[in-house]
């Protein structure tokens, strides 16, 4: 069966399994059985997570390889239009080089062999002094001439050098990112491995578990105060309640789009998503540059809810995590990093407690996942693979930190 097919069928069965089978509470934890049927719904749980995460950690590293891959392409034709405007240069010289020595074969310039006697031979002294003196400027033209053949061949070579190692470099990228690829489509295989030999049941088990493990983080970070009292609801409330059907064990894994723009066939049709709070001007003034961008960015990324995970997508017709987040910003007129993992080590930081729509939260100590703040204690993510973007409790995964980019840069006039 192919990974198109078992993606289709799994999303089928994930979609009626959330509708129709009510939560069963979990086995007792034991030690792993070898077969998914025995395994306990937190053992599936958190093999399906960790899955999840190696397969998005593949996806971010690609995602930077293809980033280097594309500035790296950019250079080389730089270079390679350099070498030929060197080239062409050079080859210019040598064109005067050329003529300059026929004219002095045939006697033509004032440094032959004959001009040079006539100045020696005339009666007149005068003539002899502007002689000289129209020797000594044709002697600089052809210095000059010889030094700049000589620079263009210098700079010809060095170009040549620096284009022969652009472009080296160029094809070890694309090696690295094939192999990065492959590695992609493997951690996506096993998901679907594992997504198929699963029953309607188990699936239904583990994504009420994964909702009850997350509404318990949720309401824990709540109570914590690490929000403070403006970016989240009262510590006593209970966290928004996930889309039914958007567990971990509910997402159906497609083929792996390859950073393909469209979604793949079998991709699960749209589900309901939870009210999206959309961004309202502040009524105590205008807002700074930053803050105001943050807003625009927010209002790009909830326009994309329910657009298709794609790993390596950046849209506008699906995302991955860090393409919904640097497309948004894009948008709001700031370009930065691709990856989640440059997201969180070039942008500020910026503490829980000091959130503001716009901002982006990093989860996992490898950085390798990131969605938008989106006020009240909710983030717009791209979630993983088999899923829509949407709506989740800020506490969907482990916090791992948030950074705020800065405003557009108006070029001074």
């Amino acid at each position: 069966m192919s990974g198109r097919i078992v993606g289709s069928v799994c999303a089928a069965a994930i979609t009626a399994a959330a509708a129709l089978v009510p939560a069963v509470p979990a086995a007792t934890a034991s030690a792993a059985p070898s077969r998914p049927a025995d395994r306990s719904v937190s053992q599936l749980l958190t093999q399906l997570k960790t899955l999840y995460r190696k397969a998005e950690e593949a996806t971010e590293a690609y995602n930077g390889t293809e980033e280097k891959l594309r500035k790296q392409r950019t250079r080389t034709r730089e270079l390679t239009a350099e070498l030929v405007q060197a080239r062409t240069r050079l080859a210019d010289s040598h064109d005067d080089a050329g003529r300059l020595a026929r004219q002095q074969y045939q006697g033509h310039s004032a440094l032959s062999s004959y001009g040079f006697l006539l100045t020696l031979l005339t009666p007149h002294p005068e003539d002899a002094a502007d002689e000289a003196r129209e020797l000594e400027r044709a002697a600089g033209r052809e210095a000059a001439l010889i030094q700049r053949l000589t620079r263009g061949e210098r700079r010809a070579d060095t170009v040549a050098t620096r284009a022969r190692s652009a472009l080296d470099k160029q094809l070890s990228l694309a090696a690295k990112r094939k192999k990065q690829r492959d590695k992609v489509k493997k951690q996506l295989r096993s998901i679907e491995k594992l997504l198929a030999e699963l029953s309607t049941r188990q699936i239904a088990q583990v994504a009420q578990r994964e909702r009850e493990e997350t509404a318990k983080a949720q309401r824990k970070l709540l109570a914590s105060g690490a929000l403070g009292t403006a970016n989240g609801a009262s510590p006593g409330a209970a966290a928004p309640s996930p889309t039914p059907g958007n567990g971990a064990g509910t997402g159906a894994t497609k083929p792996p789009g390859g950073g393909r723009d469209t979604p793949a066939a079998g991709t699960p049709a749209p589900m309901a998503t939870v009210t999206a709070p959309r961004p309202r001007p502040s009524a105590a003034g205008p807002e700074t540059a930053s803050a105001e961008a943050g807003k625009r960015a927010l209002a790009y990324a909830l326009d994309q809810i329910g657009k298709p995970y794609v790993w390596g997508a950046e849209g506008p017709n699906s995302f991955d995590c860090s393409g919904l987040t640097s497309s948004a910003w894009a948008y709001a007129g700031r370009v930065i990093p691709r990856t989640s993992q440059e997201q969180w080590r070039q942008l500020p930081r910026v503490p829980l407690n000091k959130l503001r729509p716009g901002d982006l939260v990093i989860y996992y100590k490898g950085a390798s996942h990131v969605a938008m703040y989106a006020g009240d204690g909710q983030v717009v993510q791209a979630p993983r693979p088999g899923q829509r973007v949407k709506l989740s409790p800020l506490a969907s995964n482990p916090l791992h930190g948030a950074v705020r980019p800065g405003p557009a840069v108006v070029p001074k006039r």
